[in-house]
């Protein structure tokens, strides 16, 4: 306790963010033999000159870190320090973590994240179609592989991520630019509430926090730091994602990329980093595969350790059935690419009914999914 308060203490100070937080924790041992040092034992820290010195040692002089400590509860009941044993210690890796974590939702879920592998997905807030497939398709396989799934909660990949984990009765993690308890975009309230029963949505926030452009960026590296790996799955040379990407490389996470179309823009950030050396998703397994060739959570891939795993339905692969010659002509006919029902009676020289019914029974067997404008591309 007495250390959470010291946390807290510092956290407020003027001058300390928190690559300088940790730094002076890692100089003294404890942030509590911090705030006793001396003035000129602070100067010793790396990034503490005279001026900020003698601002932090006037204001040691006004404050008492407990007292301060159980009036902030009052207020926000529900954060966590790295003082803390619900803070993430995959999060603290990373050189400059959160000194206070908010949280709303299920708290345990922060405790399973050194238990079990944890990936984060991330891309556009405008994905064509083939970037919100294959944001379902990877998801779906992560969390089959009882992989929690970490995003931002923002338009686009974000939410397909979050709502495809949830669909498939997987757990998911959900960082914020905001207070966990603002709905921002308020197009996202239902899955924010979701979330809130099911998963957990953490800030480095307060609650009550508005939406503030500076904060999304730095949210990107409490996605990164939570993460043992992060996946783009659509992104524009400027995008968000490319900055978590980064991150993630300076934290020493892996890093993949779903390749797209050299005529898509959305592509480009894709085919960028893996330019840079970003690993290629070449197929709905090829990110399973390469986190059990991880030795830091190859077992865990293996293992049940995943909180309320026994209350969730297994999710397995569908059992194949057998096609018609029919069905299959039209299901050849048919690529990862939206094609219009004309196309598809011109290309086939069949009547557009007998199509048409063709297509019914490949989307009900899961093959074949319809998308607006009659178009259709394989699921």
């Amino acid at each position: 306790m007495a250390e959470r308060a010291y946390w807290l203490a510092w956290a407020q100070a003027y001058g300390l963010g928190p690559i300088l937080l940790k730094r002076l924790c890692s100089h003294f041992g404890t942030l509590s033999t911090a705030w006793h040092a001396d003035g000129a034992d602070l100067l010793e820290v790396e990034g503490i000159g005279l001026g900020t010195g003698a601002k932090l040692v006037e204001y040691r002089q006004k404050i008492s870190p407990l007292e301060l400590l159980a009036s902030y509860e009052q207020q926000h009941p529900n954060f966590w320090t790295p003082a803390d044993a619900e803070y993430p210690a995959l999060l603290y890796e990373i050189t400059d973590p959160p000194p206070l974590l908010f949280y709303r939702g299920q708290p345990e879920l922060a405790g399973a994240l050194h238990l079990v592998p944890s990936v984060g997905v991330v891309g556009t807030r405008n994905p064509s179609d083939y970037g919100q497939r294959w944001t379902r398709r990877l998801t779906q396989q992560l969390v089959a592989h009882d992989v929690i799934v970490i995003s931002g909660l923002a338009k686009g990949v974000d939410r397909y991520a979050h709502h495809q984990a949830l669909e498939s009765g997987g757990l998911t993690i959900a960082v914020l630019g905001t207070g966990v308890d603002q709905v921002y975009p308020l197009g996202n309230r239902d899955l924010h509430d979701r979330i809130a029963r099911h998963g957990l949505l953490l800030s480095e926030h307060p609650n009550g926090t508005p939406p503030d452009r500076a904060h999304f960026p730095r949210r990107n590296r409490i996605i990164a730091g939570l993460s043992r790996a992060v996946v783009v799955t659509e992104a524009p040379t400027r995008s968000g994602a490319l900055i978590t990407a980064q991150l993630a490389n300076d934290y020493g996470r892996d890093v993949f990329a779903v390749p797209g179309s050299l005529d898509n823009l959305n592509s480009e950030g894709c085919l960028g980093l893996i330019n840079q050396g970003a690993q290629m998703i070449l197929n709905d397994m090829t990110l399973i595969t390469a986190l059990g060739q991880m030795p830091q959570i190859s077992s865990e891939l293996a293992g049940d350790a995943l909180p309320g795993k026994g209350d969730r339905p297994p999710v397995s692969p569908p059992a194949p059935s057998p096609l018609s010659p029919a069905m299959a002509q039209v299901l050849a006919a048919i690529t990862d690419e939206p094609t219009t029902l004309d196309s598809l009676v011109q290309q086939l020289a069949q009547p557009t009914g007998e199509v048409l019914s063709t297509l019914v029974q490949l989307e009900l067997m899961g093959l074949v999914t319809q998308l607006p404008g009659m178009r259709y591309q394989r699921c």
